[in-house]
């Protein structure tokens, strides 16, 4: 019970000081392009730094690859270089995501916002304007608490919960 009340007091913080909204410019039915996202401030890119495992997410109709895994590198210049996959071809993706906000990224021709991570940088929240979300933790596992905090984030930013699924293992 504490841990709830540690993360829905942790969700009012974020909502307090949560980059200016913006609304969304293209929806895939997975988010409520009149609901503002809000971007977290004060992302520490020291400790988002490593790898990441996906486990849910909203992914767009034909997607060409579903991450499965992710790896953040920060740069000086406040960049990330993203190592993303392997994709179903056996292949990573990886590029530059530049900085353009706080927690805000262009990477792949799209935007890139980081809504939320939570206070151990254990689970993360990735979300683009155009819809698609992934959710992230450094366990293959996600743990209740985590999940409803998700869950929370997720519909703050306009995002349908009841579509969020799983990720496929391979």
């Amino acid at each position: 019970m504490r841990g709830l009340i540690a993360v829905m007091g942790l969700l009012a913080l974020l909502a307090g000081c949560a980059g200016t909204g913006e609304r969304a410019a293209q929806p895939t039915g997975t988010r409520d392009a009149q609901v503002a996202m809000s971007s977290i401030a004060a992302l520490d890119t020291g400790k988002f730094a490593g790898r990441w495992y996906e486990v849910a997410g909203f992914v767009p109709e034909g997607a060409s690859c579903t991450i499965g895994a992710v790896t953040f590198a920060p740069q000086r210049s406040g960049d990330l270089t993203v190592t993303e996959g392997p994709c179903a071809d056996g292949r990573p993706v990886q590029g530059v995501a530049r900085r353009i906000g706080p927690g805000r990224y262009a990477f792949k021709g799209e935007e890139l916002w980081v809504l939320w991570v939570d206070g151990e940088y254990h689970t993360a929240v990735i979300g683009y304007p155009s819809g698609a979300a992934h959710v992230l933790s450094r366990d293959l596992v996600l743990p209740p608490d985590r999940r409803a905090a998700v869950e929370g984030i997720l519909s703050w930013n306009g995002y349908d919960v009841s579509r969020l699924r799983p990720a496929r293992r391979r």
